[in-house]
């Protein structure tokens, strides 16, 4: 049997939970974000919501092993992006309105590298949610 390593997922940060796609077979695994306190402290960011797999299972992957390290870089991506997202996200751009229906801006930032530092798409994320609020609020200047 194959063990899984890190370089083998791509890892998908959204407002509302994590994705990593195992790469070898092509299974995706879904994780809801957790809000509640007590709940983050005794399971961590996220909570497993389910698997795709791609036709074939894990393979020659033992499928605890894939799931355990999914959750595993779900957890580790999920703390640093958010938590720079909530600490370095411009004035307002989290309930900034989208439309006349008032729709919060939702921003996606995709990781496939180390979860820590400042990295390039930490940088992109940023300059994307600076972006949209400028464009939200260019009627306000008027």
């Amino acid at each position: 049997m194959k063990h899984p390593a890190r370089s083998d997922f791509h890892v998908v940060v959204t407002e509302a939970g994590v994705s990593a796609t195992f790469n070898p077979t092509n299974s995706t695994y879904s994780f809801h974000r957790l809000a509640d306190g007590d709940d983050i402290a005794r399971l961590g960011p996220v909570s497993f919501a389910g698997v795709q797999h791609a036709g074939r299972n894990t393979g020659d992957y033992v499928p605890q092993e894939v799931q355990d390290m999914a959750q595993r870089l779900a957890s580790e991506f999920a703390a640093s992006v958010w938590s720079v997202r909530e600490t370095h996200a411009p004035s307002g751009i989290r309930n900034a309105p989208t439309d006349a229906a008032a729709h919060p801006v939702s921003l996606a930032s995709v990781r496939s590298a180390r979860p820590r530092g400042n990295s390039k798409a930490q940088r992109v994320a940023s300059e994307v949610a600076k972006t949209l609020w400028l464009i939200q609020n260019l009627d306000k200047a008027d």
